[in-house]
């Protein structure tokens, strides 16, 4: 393992001999580090949430490994929190932040400042761009893009009953793609293929390969062929 002596505080025992980690990062026991990762400055992998009593949310702490896969570059100021599986081959870019109980990809490039919250899914070789927020109990499916400034919401009641089961992100399906400064709200299903055009806001489920757009965000067209990146 090649760091610096005494500028970084690795308490894990599972760092791979060839991974990387630079300067005042932290890994913690829970991590699970593979081979050539790079763990960028001011990184905090494997960070064990310390709930208060105004959390409404119960923490899931059945697991608290955390595994950053073969070859992942996090850049810096990156937080992984615990119980968070990230894939081969990512790109975490500066001020990331994952939290807990999440599973990402392989080959998913996550860009500068965006956050992940709890009980997230996103499939391999997705792109979300910088400034995005992914709420908790979002699905994010394998090719999709998603650009710059985009918002997603769980909870249509803004936490008037607290926490409940029944609050679930959006469910992006395969290959759509998601305009700049878009807000998408609870509960809503983005079918296989579509897109969602920039500052749109997606009300209501959208079916599979068609554009949206608007406030409310309404069909306009199908997809044309040349703008489709479903394989």
């Amino acid at each position: 393992m090649d760091y610096l002596e005494k500028r970084q505080m690795i308490y894990s025992k599972s760092v791979a001999a060839n991974a990387t980690v630079l300067d005042f990062a932290v890994v913690y026991a829970n991590a699970e580090i593979g081979d050539s990762v790079t763990i960028g400055e001011f990184n905090v992998i494997g960070k064990i949430p310390t709930p208060t009593p105004s959390m409404h949310k119960q923490i899931n702490f059945s697991s608290t490994i955390t595994k950053i896969g073969d070859r992942s570059r996090l850049c810096s100021h990156v937080t992984v929190y615990s119980n968070v599986v990230i894939g081969r081959n990512c790109l975490l870019g500066d001020n990331v932040s994952v939290f807990t109980d999440v599973v990402i990809g392989d080959n998913v490039i996550i860009s500068r400042n965006v956050t992940v919250n709890s009980e997230t899914r996103i499939g391999n070789d997705s792109r979300i761009m910088d400034g995005t927020h992914v709420t908790g109990r979002a699905v994010i499916g394998s090719h999709v893009f998603i650009s710059t400034g985009v918002y997603m919401a769980n909870d249509s009641l803004f936490g008037k009953k607290g926490f409940s089961d029944e609050a679930r992100g959006p469910v992006i399906e395969d290959y759509v793609s998601v305009g700049a400064g878009a807000i998408l709200l609870p509960n809503i299903v983005i079918g296989r293929g579509s897109i969602v055009a920039a500052g749109s806001v997606v009300k209501k489920n959208v079916p599979c390969g068609v554009v949206v757009a608007g406030n409310p965000a309404k069909i306009i067209a199908p997809v044309p062929k040349d703008w489709s990146r479903v394989e």
